[in-house]
């Protein structure tokens, strides 16, 4: 391990680096080795958590190391709120927001994080038993584009014990943080009671998941692209999906060929929904399936729709020709007579209610045969995706008009007060149901 390590970045001379020193072994290290390369102007960024006592000690450490090596210091302290949750998660969020300001602030084109082999390996570990998901196994990347600026890891191809090596032969002083003992925490458990262990098993494990992660990226790069030349050849338009050519795809590349699909409209797509999309993608009759947030989903005949649902309706009452109500779906008036092409015939008693269907409604036949709604539309093979949009008219629970229903499909209501009137819709919004 040597200065040299840092060639393979191709920094140009007098690039502006930001290195993030905790105090510890690894970032004293990695401070030691960047001050030593002559064409590297370093600047020392060091955050306070306030999560341990000994925390603003272990800052004042780093700034006298930093005034050792004759390089300026940047330092940051987490202020939070009584209310703020305080995680892992967290402190690694503010930690990164502090280097991301430090980095733009100090004109630094560069930010370096002592992360190590064996931090990869545990990185690994961690996501695998967490999501599994391929994407996350690829783990830290050694440089990759960030804020603005390059994020790099120059230790990552290194193990632990090479980083300690290295300190012990230099006399290079640094501060343990006793929190990294605790098993408590998820990764300390990994580091001090599995990965020991899966070393003993195996002497070549870093080397092997240094060879895995590099592949990995590969594979997903390789895979994102197969990705793009197969949704080029599905999507019909940006709301619909043709499945059929993608049959001839083994199960398990479907599948993961539908999950990068869906996340065109839904980035987090519970995996437990794709095998049930994949059952009754080419059944005859609609399915629909929630994505979550707002995001819904249609399929049927080997076809995949987003579905834009109409806004909710809230319930109106007409109480007399003439009246004009609004709604978040349009406005709607009932007229004795019009001229307007958007108006439909319809056979009410007033009062009349505009709204959409609930438990109980119930429709009179031409026969005189009294059919719950839900009957009549399965009969009238409405497709189960519309039924809660379509709008009504009804007293109670007796529907008069069905909006998209002939009126001739219905019985007229009793003689006594019947009114033959038009509903005037001026809609406000779109009411396609694909968007």
């Amino acid at each position: 391990m040597s200065p040299k390590l840092f060639q393979t970045f191709g920094f140009a001379p007098h690039t502006r680096v930001l290195v993030a020193v905790s105090g510890g072994v690894d970032s004293m290290v990695l401070l030691d080795l960047a001050v030593r390369v002559p064409d590297l102007d370093v600047v020392v960024a060091t955050f306070d958590h306030h999560l341990r006592p000994e925390s603003q000690q272990e800052q004042a450490f780093v700034a006298a190391a930093a005034a050792q090596y004759h390089v300026p210091v940047v330092t940051g302290v987490w202020h939070r709120k009584p209310t703020d949750t305080v995680s892992e998660a967290a402190a690694r969020q503010a930690r990164y927001d502090f280097l991301a300001a430090s980095a733009e602030t100090q004109q630094a084109a560069v930010v370096m994080t002592a992360h190590h082999a064996d931090d990869q390996l545990e990185t690994v570990l961690f996501r695998l038993g967490r999501s599994g998901d391929p994407a996350a196994l690829v783990g830290i990347r050694a440089d990759q584009p960030w804020h603005g600026k390059r994020l790099v890891r120059p230790l990552l191809g290194y193990s632990k014990a090479a980083i300690q090596a290295y300190a012990q032969a230099h006399d290079i002083e640094f501060r343990d943080d006793a929190s990294n003992t605790d098993t408590r925490y998820a990764r300390n458990q990994l580091r001090h009671e599995v990965i020991p262990a899966y070393k003993k098993q195996n002497p070549q494990l870093l080397a092997h998941i240094q060879r895995f992660t590099v592949e990995q990226a590969g594979m997903l790069a390789l895979a994102d692209a197969e990705v793009s030349r197969w949704q080029q050849r599905l999507q019909v338009d940006p709301v619909t999906i043709d499945w059929q050519a993608a049959t001839r795809l083994p199960k398990a590349a479907q599948l993961v060929l539908l999950k990068r699909m869906m996340r065109q409209w839904q980035p987090e797509v519970d995996e437990k929904v794709l095998p049930e999309v994949m059952h009754h993608l080419f059944a005859q009759s609609e399915h629909r399936f929630d994505l979550g947030t707002g995001v819904t989903i249609a399929v049927q005949n080997g076809r995949i729709r987003e579905l834009a649902l109409q806004p909710a309706m809230t319930p109106v009452t007409f109480t007399h020709i003439g009246q004009t109500v609004k709604t978040l779906r349009g406005t709607f008036s009932l007229q004795a007579e019009t001229s307007q092409d958007d108006s439909v015939p319809v056979r009410v008693q007033l009062p009349v209610t505009l709204r959409t269907r609930q438990a109980g409604d119930q429709v009179r036949l031409p026969n005189g045969v009294i059919q719950k709604l839900r009957r009549f539309f399965i009969n009238e093979k409405v497709p189960a995706s519309q039924r809660d949009q379509l709008l009504l008219l009804a007293q109670d629970h007796q529907v008069f008009w069905i909006e998209g229903q002939p009126l001739e499909r219905l019985s007229p209501p009793a003689q006594t007060d019947i009114l033959h009137v038009v509903l005037v819709h001026s809609p406000d919004v779109d009411r396609s149901e694909d968007r």
